[in-house]
């Protein structure tokens, strides 16, 4: 193996930057590169996403967020206007009394 400023070589296991130490640099399980990680406590159990793979994904969450919040308007589901009335969580919603949205879960049919 070649020395160098370390990152992931083509032919070895990748290297840790020099400035690090060893024991703390981490793998991405999404990216597979090496990046300085953070000392959590051992009950901790996460995965190790270097930030931008982390950044990545948090825009994604909050996207998917906001298109189950909104819906897309062209599936079977968002085009049911109102709640079947039969499944579980229609029954389970208060009949004929107002229904808050935060609480009352959504029909099965309009998921």
């Amino acid at each position: 193996t070649s020395g160098g400023a370390g990152g992931s070589g083509r032919g070895g296991t990748p290297q840790c930057p020099p400035k690090h130490h060893p024991l703390l640099c981490r793998l991405c399980a999404s990216c597979q590169s090496l990046f300085p990680g953070v000392s959590l406590p051992a009950q901790r159990r996460c995965r190790w996403l270097c930030p931008d793979c982390r950044a990545q994904r948090r825009d994604f969450n909050r996207e998917q967020r906001f298109y189950k919040r909104v819906g897309c308007g062209s599936c079977q589901a968002c085009r049911i206007p109102e709640d079947c009335g039969i499944c579980s969580a229609c029954a389970r919603s208060s009949p004929g009394g107002p229904s808050s949205p935060a609480r009352s879960p959504k029909c099965l049919l309009r998921r």
